[in-house]
């Protein structure tokens, strides 16, 4: 189920900039240039609730956004698993 929602995501993503097109995501891990995130249980729509994070995207490379999801995933992934 989170895997098919963080798929929606990123296609509205990419919609929206052309740059995301470098990103790609199956069976829930996302990939640019050969890294790879494991994105787990991490919820890619909750990024989004940042109002930030909403006014940068549209300038924002593909690097730039691969790095925030992947901080935020690492994150919210090692916290679950400390629970």
């Amino acid at each position: 189920m989170i895997g098919r929602i963080n798929e929606v995501v990123l296609k509205v993503i990419q919609q929206n900039n052309s740059e995301f097109k470098k990103i790609s995501i199956n069976n829930n891990i996302l990939e640019l240039d050969n890294n790879k995130i494991n994105l787990g249980n991490f919820n890619l729509e909750t990024i989004f609730e940042s109002y930030q994070l909403k006014l940068d995207i549209s300038n924002m490379s593909a690097k730039d956004l691969f790095d925030v999801i992947k901080l935020n995933a690492l994150i919210y992934n090692s916290n679950e698993e400390g629970v």
